[in-house]
């Protein structure tokens, strides 16, 4: 297949022409792209005709297709392959894309017409979707200064546009801190318990920086996870946690003046549009809507998890001194402890589970389990452009009649130019696009263990990682709306980890697992003692990792709802300090976890990680009805997909979570599934 130039992205709907590009047309096409949309605002304007979906939403929806595109394109090439010339690209998109949406949202002229519709829209018969999309567009105007004085919107103008360049500025610290460490091993006697793979891999990524005879071990997360639960060195894993938690504290790579930029221009533009804090303008657009929501949830969680960690803890640290005599538990022997005591209490070793999730069979299982939910058939092709060899393309189809469902890419491996971590990139949203409604080319993008002299084994943990990334693609795939903005995965951040964790669940069915889980080389089904381990350890150290996922979301809300001028001067110790209540661990000197927590400073959970938990309460109730009528039950699959997966956020999700459980959220749902509704004692 030829790949098309970046100009017809202006005029067809191509998948995005990965092959070949050229770095230096990005920026070029961008500027044409987001002139083109300046002109079609211009044209939407002149229209002298009362406002209606015709002659305004519609235009509004579509002038800037072009530009999302091209910034598509860029983005996704940024993240798995961030080569020197895309990075420094990094410095002029973001501002030109935020100059475009305030030349939008400070145009009095739209503004006025957008509030025109709304006040027109029972006259007009707007369908619930339009409403939906409609009032999101004024609430966006709204928020982004629309009603501002001219001098104030300069000033709000000004604050986007730095944020614009700060998030990426931070995202790129990370990567390089990441990059930048090694821990070199000289005697493999050292690491003679680490799986194969880890091994292998640390063995060519040394003779790949000409230390041949070594093994070297990275921050990358296949690497770092492998090292920290297999090492049994504590020294080594002691250096190895404290690159990780001293990552962009010092040196060039230093965050912490990129955080403080960034909380004061947050805190500065949440007081200019009128609210108290950063926290309250996001909760306004969040399915928890306020702090108080949020604090009432947190009051039903803790009394219930905090002991429980304390508990889980207790039992890692018992069986540390039973072997070593030592009594202290340290965090960089929570990782090694953790795995030896699972290993203890139901005999599951990682390990000794990876030859039955072998990559390709792994994804293959998902497809098989999307085809028995909801019909969908995944086609190799090989006609879509590809920016790397190692990435793989389907035709995702109905199995029924064969009809388009979209494009699905999968990149499953590390590179070095990639970002860490796992996500799902909708690379060309579902609905309209030059004036037809479309099917989706979605990616799912990894970090798993790569392949080395064998196929990839993957972790129980990479295998529900890409379960958990399959149900965004889901939520994309399934989509049936015609607006863009409110198709997908377009949804308020605290109901996007709906269908993700939801789809979790099936990976340790055992019914799915006797179907699924067979040996790389014999091709035998999972033995059934290893079915009841995994099955036994479902409720493993789940009061720690509720404590740590909430430590998270709290410290989030704690940046975002204080006045940065009361920070103080050391913002390690502001962090410390708000997490003082949740720590399970001493305080490690000279660590942190906001210098690298990306998520809130780079990735667009700002005053939203909470959102995790909040999904995983959810998730759990939605799970509980399969539960009752069955994992594969079609009728409440279909259900699912009737009134979540293909609405994206077409409707509050308040309603759409109503209308497929007859109810609102009960907390308790998870807390039953974690067993962590036992009787504790007091905090």
């Amino acid at each position: 297949m030829s790949t098309p130039p970046l100009s017809t992205l202006f005029t067809h709907h191509h998948p995005l022409p990965f092959e070949n590009v050229n770095a230096a047309d990005i920026l070029p096409a961008l500027r044409d792209a987001l002139d083109a949309a300046r002109e079609k605002i211009r044209l939407l304007l002149q229209n002298q005709e009362p406002a209606s979906v015709e002659n305004t939403l519609l235009p509004l929806e579509a002038c800037d297709e072009a530009a999302d595109r091209i910034a598509s394109l860029y983005f996704h090439l940024l993240n798995v392959d961030g080569t020197p010339e895309l990075q420094a690209l990094s410095k002029e998109i973001p501002p030109l894309l935020s100059a475009f949406s305030s030349d939008l949202r400070f145009n009095p002229d739209l503004y006025a017409r957008i509030a025109e519709l709304w006040d027109r829209r029972r006259e007009c018969g707007l369908s619930p979707e339009e409403t939906t999309a409609l009032e999101n567009h004024l609430q966006s105007f709204q928020r982004n200064g629309a009603a501002l004085e001219p001098d104030r919107q300069i000033e709000l103008r000004d604050i986007d546009n730095q944020l614009s360049i700060l998030g990426p500025r931070f995202a790129e610290n990370v990567l390089k801190d990441t990059q930048a460490y090694r821990l070199w091993i000289e005697d493999e006697s050292l690491i003679a318990p680490l799986p194969a793979s880890a091994k292998a891999a640390a063995r060519k990524k040394a003779e790949d920086e000409n230390r041949p005879g070594a093994w070297a071990f990275t921050l990358d997360m296949p690497s770092f996870i492998a090292f920290m639960t297999y090492c049994p060195g504590a020294s080594l894993r002691r250096d190895m946690y404290l690159a990780y938690q001293q990552r962009c504290i010092r040196g060039e790579n230093s965050n912490l003046e990129v955080i403080r930029d960034l909380l004061t221009l947050r805190h500065r533009r949440a007081r200019l549009l009128g609210y108290p804090h950063h926290a309250a303008y996001t909760l306004e657009r969040r399915m928890a809507q306020n702090l108080g929501t949020l604090d009432a949830f947190y009051e039903t969680m803790l009394p219930k998890v905090i002991p429980a960690a304390r508990r889980d803890l207790e039992e890692i640290r018992a069986l540390k001194e039973l072997h070593t005599g030592e009594a202290d538990l340290h965090p960089w022997d929570y990782a090694y402890w953790s795995e030896k005591l699972k290993q203890c209490a139901y005999q599951l070793d990682q390990e000794a589970l990876r030859p039955y999730f072998e990559y390709t069979a792994t994804l293959n299982a998902v497809f098989a389990l999307c085809d028995r939910l909801f019909s969908l058939r995944f086609v190799p092709v090989s006609d879509l452009p590809l920016y790397r060899e190692d990435v793989t393309t389907y035709r995702v189809e109905d199995s029924r009649d064969g009809h388009l469902i979209g494009h699905l890419y999968i990149d499953p491996f590390p590179r070095p130019t990639k970002r860490p971590g796992a996500w799902m990139n909708d690379l060309l949203g579902q609905g309209l696009w030059n004036g037809a409604v479309q099917r989706p080319d979605v990616a799912i993008v990894a970090n798993f263990t790569p392949p080395v002299d064998g196929p990839s084994l993957l972790t129980l943990d990479e295998a529900r990682t890409l379960f958990h990334e399959f149900g965004h693609a889901l939520h994309e795939l399934l989509s049936e709306c015609t607006l863009r903005s409110v198709s997908g995965v377009n949804v308020f951040w605290d109901f996007v980890e709906l269908p993700s964790q939801l789809l979790e669940n099936w990976l340790t069915d055992p019914e799915f697992l006797r179907e699924h889980a067979r040996h790389v080389q014999t091709g035998e089904p999972i033995p059934a003692e290893f079915i009841d381990r995994i099955q036994a350890a479902q409720r493993f150290q789940k009061g720690y990792q509720a404590v740590r996922q909430i430590t998270f979301g709290k410290l989030d809300l704690a940046w975002h709802t204080t006045d940065p001028e009361d920070l103080g001067d050391d913002l390690i110790a502001f962090e410390q300090e708000a997490i003082a209540d949740l720590a399970l661990f001493p305080r490690q000197p000279g660590t942190a976890l906001s210098p690298a927590f990306q998520h809130i400073f780079s990735g667009g959970y700002a005053a939203g990680y909470y959102s995790y938990k909040w999904a995983e309460v959810l998730e759990a109730d939605v799970f509980s009805i399969f539960q009752q009528n069955g994992l594969f039950h079609r009728p409440t699959a279909d259900r699912l997909r009737e009134t979540i997966l293909s609405k994206g956020g077409s409707r509050p999700p308040m309603e759409l979570f109503r209308e497929f459980l007859g109810r609102e959220p009960d907390p308790e749902a998870l807390l039953r599934r974690d067993g962590l509704l036992e009787e504790s004692p007091p905090l």
